[in-house]
């Protein structure tokens, strides 16, 4: 495993450039005030603060994607100052999504498909599953060998770190592999960390 983590300018950078329209699902929220609430009632109150409304987040609705950096903020500050690493925090955020979407019924079902399929194909199947589940962005997947591909990801506000988790996560789980059976490579490709190369291999 080898990840570039990212660094707190670069997710402000992304903040930055977010705008009402560009939404995430309530999934995606929810798993980032769980990773928050991990980490103490201090850290929990200041990701609460980041949702506007202060109501409660559905699964199923669509919410800035500005909210959940700033939860994602908020836990890489924690970590810094507990003497961590912003960009792990958020890996470990996504990493911790990761494995609550294969808990809900369409991760269920996605696991299914997976387990029958392979890891080429579940691989393939990334890029539509990220098409629906938000609205800005691109990825594309390619094969590099039998036991190894390529995701590419554009202009993905979340950005790389947590994308990073999310996917290994999800995908170990949902084909019921080890923690460390996937080798994985992260590689930016722009200066805030919203473009970047995904190389997994098994």
């Amino acid at each position: 495993m080898w990840v570039m983590m990212e660094d707190r300018p670069q997710l402000l950078a992304r903040l930055a450039r977010c705008r009402p329209e560009h939404l995430v699902p309530g999934m995606f929220l929810g798993a980032a005030l769980e990773s928050a609430e991990a980490r103490g009632t201090e850290v929990a109150e200041l990701a609460r603060k980041q949702i506007s409304d202060g109501g409660r987040l559905v699964e199923n609705y669509r919410y800035p994607v500005a909210w959940m950096l700033g939860m994602l903020d908020v836990i890489g500050q924690a970590a810094v100052a507990r003497g961590g690493d912003y960009g792990e925090a958020l890996f470990q955020t996504g990493r911790e999504a990761g494995l609550s979407y294969v808990r809900t019924s369409v991760g269920r079902m996605r696991a299914l498909v997976a387990s029958a399929s392979g890891l080429h194909r579940t691989l393939e199947g990334i890029p539509s599953a990220a098409a629906l589940a938000v609205n800005f962005g691109e990825v594309s997947y390619r094969r590099l060998s039998p036991n190894s591909g390529e995701l590419v990801f554009k202009q993905d506000l979340i950005g790389m770190s947590w994308n990073t988790g999310m996917v290994v996560a999800s995908t170990s789980a949902a084909l019921s592999l080890g923690r460390n059976e996937l080798e994985f490579e992260a590689i930016p490709t722009d200066a805030d960390a919203s473009s970047f190369l995904l190389r997994i291999s098994w």
